[in-house]
This record gives C-alpha cells, structure tokens and sequence, in this order.
C-alpha cells in the first residue's frame, strides 16, 4: 500500500465526491474486470475452456484489480501506460496475462476487441447509476408529495417571469417540483448495455473459435452481465458506432441533473430573506461575513445545472461523429462526458433530498408577499368579471396600490349600471383563496398521477452476481 494520493479534481466542484464512488478509477477498473471474467466464465460454461483454465484467469482477473484497488500508485501507472493505446483495456489485459499459463492467456479476451470491454464496463456502471437515480427520484417524490399535502391550502404567490402574477397554493408548486421528478424516473432508460462484435463488429474471431457454440457463448456471456433474465431476451447487436442509446442515457442523467436544478432556483428565490417564504435546514456559512448562513445545497444544485448542458452537447457530437466501425476520437471522447454526467446525477440527486427534507415553509411570509402585491394580481380577474362595463383606466385606479379596491370597484360599477343588474357582493372578490381556480384539483391529480401504478423502467436490469 502507498501514501500516493492519486490524482482527482474534487476540489474544484464541492459535492462532486457524493457521485465519485459509482464512476471513479476504481468503480471503472472493477467493471473492466467484471467485463472479462464474463467472457472467461462464458467461454467455460460454453465448454470452450477447461475448468482449470478458467479458474486461473478469473483468478489473475481478481488479484489485479485487488492490486490496481489498493494502490493509488498503481491506477496512475495504468492510466499513463493507457496513453499508447487509447484506453485503459490495453494495459488491463497486459497486467491480468503476466502470471497465466498459456491456456488461460489464450482465453483471456479472446475475439473480443477493446471496444467491448469498454463499452460494456462503462454500460455496467451506466446500469448502477441508473439504479441509483431511479430509487432516489422515488424517494424525492414520496417526499414532496408528502410536503404538498401539508400545504394544500397554504396561499402563496404565482410569479411569472419574477413578478408577482397571481395567488396559488404551495401545495400546487410542490405537486409540480414532485411530476417534474416523477417524470423523469419514469423515463428511466433501458440499459442493455452488453456489447460484444469483436474487432470491427462482426464477430468474426468468435465465430471462428467458439464455432456451432457461438450463439451459446453469447448468450451465457449476457447471462453473466445481466442476470438469468436476459436468458429470455434476444442478444443484442453490435453498436459500436451507433451511440443512439449513449444519448438516451445522457438524456436521463442530464434531466437528474436538471430537475434539481429547477426546483433549487425556485427555492433559491424562496430563501432570499426579502422573500422569507423558505428556509434550508443544511445551510452554510461565509469565510467573510459570519452572519449569513447560505443555501449551499440549492447553489449547489444550480451549479451543476449549468455544468451539465456542455457535457451533454458533447455527447451529442460524439454520436454524431461516430463513423465506419470504430471512431476515431468520438467514442474516446465519450468516456469524460459519460462519466461527468453520471458523477453529477448521482450528486444532485442526494443534495436534492438532502435539500427537500431540510426545507422549511413560512406560510405567515407567503401571505404576507400575496397581501402585499394585492390588489394587483386581481386585474385579470377584473378584467374576465368586468371587462365589458370597465375601461383599462377604470381597472387600473381600483387596482392602484394603497386604495381601498371594493369601494373602488363598487364605485366604478355604479357609473356603468346594467339592466336587471342586481346587487353584487364584492366583499370577497379580492381574496386570493377565491381566485385560486382548479389549483387543488390539479394538485391532486398530479398527486393521483405519482401515487398510481409503479413506473417500471425496461432499463432496470437486474444486477449479475460475479461467477
């Protein structure tokens, strides 16, 4: 074991290291190496290997990646020596192969290309990830659905483009935090991650070794990645160069990383002291100014949101980029972004939770705030009621800050009398809670929504245990 410390850039982006675990070095070496002990075990229950042959590769298999996990030292030498080839399966293999007999060495990889490994290994981490978000948007919601119930009939203000627009519930805003959420797990993608077409993606070295045996090996290849369902599943085609499922993985990863970032702007707006309508529970301090106590976890949040759109335009040109049988740059120039995205789905969802279950509503602010851009945000209401009796100037002088709106509506009514008009009762035209329209029913049925049927993903594969 060494004192090295290995090379990160954690620093540079606070929070980062709550999603570096399921995408670091480490998390990459692990799946390269479950990736080939698959091929090996694969190969063996295919009957195309010995069980002795198998058992000393996977073995080698295993003590390298102990070795590569224990020694920071060692990944930077893994990554160094991965320059000559372009990726990190190279220089893996090279390790793994220096103790095995010649039948283990001839097994390891074998008809496989670097592209396979690679592929698979980042779709494994993909598949985790994906696991990870799709519990965690559960529980976001769960959570949010419980806040809006406590606020159904909490009276907030409705802003559009920052002003002051009409009166809504809270109990709404936050049914609508919680289908934002709801949507995205519910469009969690399918993660059939397993690529395996050999050196330009038609299998050929395979189907000359493993023979009337090939469509065995790869089904028990699939198997070990999978699980026993994907048994039951066809074997995918090679995709080297389509990267179409890379972007529908992005796109999940991006909306993870976006929901959070929306609703942490409007709390962001809400926690403004001269708002006071929200309070964060974690919050941080000033190195200069002890009094303030900062929404860290929503800056946080809006940070990543905007970090994540160039990752995702990058991935958009590696798909497009993607030529011939293997890319020359394009498929090496997905792995940074890939990875970024899914070190920061993972993060913004644990401080979106950490953020929902901290905050703290001051319904005495939001009504306050409503009272106090009242009788404003009645004017529409005004003009749907009385449109068709009040000039806009009349509309205007009852709406006036500081007048008394009842006595001013009942004033201009007077002057544009009707026939057969009856005696209006105006005494509760101004409050907010009778203008607030359909905002619970809409309220419950995005809750009805949430609460229904469980979203089942076709993405959510099951884990393989390592054979």
């Amino acid at each position: 074991m060494t004192d090295t410390v290995a090379h990160t850039r954690l620093l540079f982006a606070p929070g980062d290291l709550r999603g570096a675990e399921a995408i670091d070095d480490v998390a990459l070496v692990s799946a390269l190496g479950d990736v080939e002990t698959a091929w090996i075990n694969a190969q063996a229950h295919a009957g195309l290997i010995s069980a002795d042959a198998r058992a000393e590769a996977v073995e080698a298999i295993a003590a390298t990646t102990r070795s590569l996990l224990a020694d920071s030292a060692e990944l930077e030498t893994l990554a160094a020596d991965a320059e000559s080839g372009g990726n990190p399966v190279i220089p893996f293999l090279k390790a793994v192969r220096s103790p095995l007999g010649e039948d283990a060495s001839r097994a390891l990889h074998k008809g496989l290309t670097s592209q396979d490994v690679m592929d698979s290994a980042l779709g494994l981490l993909m598949a985790r990830v994906a696991r990870q978000t799709h519990a965690r948007l559960d529980v976001i919601a769960e959570l949010l659905v419980g806040l809006s119930e406590a606020h159904a009939d909490t009276v907030c203000l409705a802003r559009t483009l920052t002003q002051p627009a009409l009166p809504t519930t809270f109990g709404l805003k936050i049914a609508s935090w919680a289908a934002e959420v709801h949507e995205v797990q519910s469009l969690t993608p399918r993660i059939d991650y397993v690529q395996v077409g050999g050196a330009a993606g038609t299998r050929a070295a395979i189907r000359e070794f493993a023979g009337t045996q090939t469509e065995t090996l790869l089904r028990e290849f699939h198997v070990q990645l999978r699980g026993p369902d994907a048994a039951l599943t066809s074997i995918p085609v090679p995709w080297h160069t389509d990267r179409v499922r890379v972007l529908n993985w992005a796109s999940h990863l991006t909306q993870c990383v976006t929901v959070g970032a929306s609703i942490a702007r409007d709390v962001l707006i809400g926690t403004r002291p001269e708002v006071g309508e929200l309070a964060l529970a974690a919050t941080g301090g000033s190195s200069a100014m002890p009094q303030k106590l900062n929404p860290t976890s929503a800056v946080l949040l809006h940070r990543n949101g905007m970090r994540a759109p160039g990752l995702m335009a990058t991935l958009t040109s590696t798909a497009a980029e993607a030529i011939e049988e293997r890319s020359d740059g394009a498929w090496h120039a997905e792995w940074p972004a890939l990875s970024e995205l899914m070190g920061l789905a993972v993060s913004s969802l644990i401080m979106l939770q950490t953020m929902v279950e901290g905050l703290s509503v001051n319904p005495e602010a939001m009504r306050k705030n409503v009272d106090a851009a009242s009788p404003g945000i009645f004017a529409e209401r005004l003009n749907i009621a009385f449109g068709d009796r009040l000039s806009k100037a009349e509309v205007q002088e009852i709406i006036n800050p500081g007048g008394v709106p009842v006595a001013a509506l009942t004033a201009a009514l007077e002057k544009h009398p009707t026939e057969d008009e009856e005696t209006l009762d105006l005494a509760g035209f101004f409050s907010p809670e009778n203008y607030l329209g359909d905002a619970e029913d809409i309220r419950q049925s995005i809750i009805a929504t949430i609460n229904g049927p469980e979203p089942v993903s076709p993405g959510l594969l099951p884990f393989a245990s390592r054979k």
